[in-house]
């Protein structure tokens, strides 16, 4: 039995209370449960992605040429080649400068104008006896194709440490020694690859100070701290909860590098009006992180007055035959029964009683059904004409109830299961929240004296990617 316009946690409890229904002629039930207590929420995990800010990277790596030019210059000139055979002395000019990103490495891309002056040692001293593109930048000038990758790790403090290596160099453009008339170029390529890597280090070092992801980092916990509405119909309230925080690696994020970050919550769902925020500042950052996943144990109560309103709904009017008559339920009542709840009926017809049954539920995930276990009942008040009637129709009535008492719950729990991960997949201040609920079961039911409690465990995964101006230049 649906109701149209619920929402699926809505309709979850509501066909909660028509298990007695289960069908068009159950009676009633009563479930054994735990406390509806809301127990201690259990560490779970989610991981943030904030983009790294390229360009300031871009443009401090788009500098090599200066800075291979300003090392070279004060250092020594003549390069020695082979086993000193040979000397060679280059000049490079500023190129064509630009940088791309692939996953999660920075690529900075030049094309670097180069002379040479090649030289031997003749009688002590070094000699120069061919030159090429000394000049200037367009006259005889060779040209190198370079392409520096830069990865990236977690540092403390949420910094980063770049690691730049040479990619490639490519002589795209000869260099002609005079009189020899030989390519200077694979030479070249050799000297500025070993003077290249040899700059990088103290390169990336600097390149270690220009970002800091602190800020992003703490946007994006203060966006963690305020309550997440989940189901505005049923007034649900996502707390995350984040404790700490680690490193979680560099991956592409929309073809950006992004560092990532995995917190550990204690998530919990609550139900009313939005709750407090909270306002802890940012963790010092952990070693490590492992992700095993974002999981929240929750329970939804239903005032006993409402519960007991849907119950009379779901199966007052019922009727069914035991072939010797009939038995029409006239009324009905929630109850506490100390671990259990109990269900009062009011029968007429072949029966005029009042009954009271009992089983224990049996939830079976695969099914996707509540099963009751040992059920039977107790007739309120006896008289003479209820004992003779128990006498003869016990048996035949337990077993009709036990065989009816099976409640499929898997469609209602896949409509709440959706409707959660509708409410974690949002745009936020920072940024965008994703969320999947790979799963959702129901853990336990309970009747206390003001309210049916449904207790639910979900699990699944959550990722907060942070948008790139999050992390301005």
């Amino acid at each position: 039995m649906k109701r149209r316009g619920l929402s699926g946690c809505h309709r979850l409890l509501s066909i909660c209370l028509m298990i007695v229904a289960a069908g068009a002629s159950t009676i009633a039930s009563s479930f054994a449960a735990d406390s509806a207590a809301q127990p201690p929420a259990n560490p779970s995990s989610m991981t943030i992605h904030i983009p790294i800010p390229v360009t300031p990277l871009a443009e401090h790596y788009g500098n090599l040429t200066r800075t291979l030019s300003a090392h070279r210059s004060s250092g020594r000139e003549w390069v020695t080649l082979g086993k000193g055979s040979g000397f060679l002395k280059y000049r490079i000019w500023p190129g064509e400068e630009g940088a791309t990103t692939a996953a999660d490495r920075l690529l900075s891309q030049s094309t670097v104008p180069f002379g040479v002056e090649y030289a031997k040692q003749i009688k002590g001293t070094i000699t120069k006896i061919a030159e090429c593109g000394q000049r200037d930048a367009t006259t005889g000038t060779g040209r190198l194709s370079v392409t520096v990758a830069t990865t990236f790790r977690q540092g403390r403090s949420y910094t980063l440490l770049p690691a730049s290596q040479v990619a490639a160099v490519e002589s795209v453009q000869s260099c002609l020694l005079s009189d020899q008339g030989v390519d200077a170029g694979p030479l070249m390529v050799q000297v500025y690859r070993s003077d290249l890597q040899e700059i990088l280090p103290a390169v990336d070092r600097k390149a270690a100070g220009l970002v800091t992801l602190k800020p992003a980092v703490a946007h994006i916990w203060n966006d963690l701290q305020e309550p997440l509405l989940l189901d505005e119909a049923e007034s649900l309230w996502l707390l995350v909860n984040p404790e700490a925080i680690g490193p979680a690696g560099v991956e592409a994020l929309s073809g950006t590098p992004a560092a990532g970050y995995g917190v550990t919550a204690r998530p919990s769902v609550v139900r009313g009006t939005k709750p407090t925020s909270r306002h802890l500042p940012v963790p010092e950052l952990h070693d490590r992180f492992q992700d095993d996943g974002f999981h929240v144990g929750f329970t939804l109560s239903v005032p006993m007055e409402e519960a007991n309103q849907r119950l009379r709904e779901a199966v007052i009017g019922q009727e069914w035959s035991l072939g010797v008559g009939t038995i029409k339920i006239v009324g009905a009542t929630l109850y506490p029964l100390g671990n259990q709840v109990g269900i009062e009926l009011t029968l007429r017809g072949l029966l005029p009683l009042t009954l009271r049954l009992k089983g224990t539920p049996d939830y079976d995930e695969s099914a996707g059904r509540i099963l009751f276990r040992e059920v039977d009942y107790t007739i309120k008040d006896r008289t003479p004409a209820t004992d003779l009637a128990e006498e003869w129709l016990h048996e035949p009535l337990r077993e009709e109830l036990a065989g009816r008492l099976s409640l499929p719950i898997r469609e209602e729990l896949d409509l709440m299961r959706q409707a959660l991960e509708k409410g974690l997949n949002r745009d936020m201040r920072g940024g965008r929240l994703r969320g999947t609920v790979s799963k959702l079961t129901l853990d336990a039911l309970t009747v206390q004296a003001a309210s049916l409690s449904v207790r639910f465990k979900t699990a699944g995964t959550l990722h907060y990617d942070a948008r790139a101006e999050l992390t301005p230049p």
